[in-house]
């Protein structure tokens, strides 16, 4: 009997650094076709800045391969953008 993939079988795609980066990255997998959902983003409101709380960017297994390659270009579209900015 084939499997049935369960409709809200979600999967974490990454730990983001802080809020902002989760969100940016929601909006390229948006961008893309792609539904993900951004756990965690409010945690250090409640407590402030500790360690180990950080937003993570959940997809549905289906998309994942897709949403695995979105991450790749938006890391390297971001390294790009930060190695051409000029030293202070």
């Amino acid at each position: 009997m084939p499997s049935k993939t369960l409709p809200d079988r979600v999967v974490r795609l990454t730990t983001a650094s802080n809020p902002v980066e989760a969100h940016l990255l929601e909006q390229a997998l948006r961008d893309e076709g792609i539904k993900s959902h951004v756990v965690g983003d409010y945690l250090d409101a409640g407590v402030g800045d500790v360690p180990g709380l950080y937003p993570e960017v959940w997809v549905h297994e289906d998309d994942l391969a897709r949403a695995q390659e979105i991450l790749r270009r938006h890391q390297a579209s971001h390294a790009e953008d930060a190695a051409e900015e000029p030293e202070a």
